[in-house]
């Protein structure tokens, strides 16, 4: 008889380099309700993922879960809870930029004028914020994220970036994400999934990933609330008892 075999929606979020976190989290969870019923196959999914994707905190929350005493229960909750708290980020990130916007009146120097969002790497989160209608009408477009100078019509004045993991004292995400924080008034869109104690924010990172002090963002969205920095990783601090 032939060996149970990972069902494909795992293999495919361990090996997946485009997607977002939140996106690559949510193939893991389907592939892993797949199995959520055999503890030796789930186990070994479990380790591909962490193995796959080493940068990802939710990929620790849906391996907590795997092992946990009812995995069918806690996988099929983390899977409500991912596309609730992404609404609800999506809804309180947008609220946040236009308020930002529209403390923020002018032009630019060279004849642009404010209202663009400057952003690094590829996020779920992140595209839909920009694709709202709110956005929209009140003038927030996506701009290259540097001041392009005369002659453009927007420039940016605030950024906009997911995150892989936030920690007690940092997050973790892309390259590049350092210098626009420190350049810009900068909001973090996450969802409770992205938050994990320093042991486990300690263990992930990898090529083209860098740590950001959380202190050098604006704030940080959670789910539908709009937290400071120190109080985000605060909540993240908090998870440090789960970890045995």
């Amino acid at each position: 008889m032939e060996a149970p075999r990972l069902p494909p929606a795992v293999l495919a979020a361990a090996a997946d380099r485009v997607g977002g976190a939140l996106e690559v989290a949510a193939t893991a969870l389907d592939g892993l309700l797949e199995v959520a019923g055999d503890r030796a196959l789930l186990g070994e999914a479990a380790a591909v993922l962490e193995a796959g994707q080493p940068a990802m905190a939710p990929v620790w929350h849906l391996a907590e879960a795997a092992r946990g005493p009812d995995p069918p229960s806690a996988l099929t909750e983390l899977r409500r809870q991912l596309t609730a708290d992404a609404d609800a980020a999506v809804e309180a990130a947008t609220t946040w930029l236009v308020d930002h916007l529209a403390a923020r009146p002018g032009g630019h120097p060279t004849g642009g004028h404010a209202g663009a969002v400057a952003t690094v790497s590829h996020s779920s989160l992140v595209d839909r914020v920009l694709g709202r209608p709110e956005a929209e009408g009140a003038g927030l477009s996506t701009a290259p994220d540097r001041d392009p100078g005369a002659g453009s019509s927007t420039w940016p004045v605030v950024g906009l970036v997911g995150a892989d993991a936030i920690g007690p004292g940092a997050l973790l995400n892309a390259d590049g994400t350092r210098e626009l924080v420190e350049r810009l008034p900068t909001l973090v869109v996450a969802t409770a999934v992205k938050l994990v104690p320093a042991e486990v924010f300690g263990r992930l990172g990898g090529a083209g990933f860098e740590v950001v002090p959380l202190a050098a963002v604006a704030a940080v969205v959670v789910g539908g609330e709009v937290l400071s920095p120190a109080e985000a990783g605060r909540r993240a601090a908090g998870l440090g008892r789960r970890v045995s």
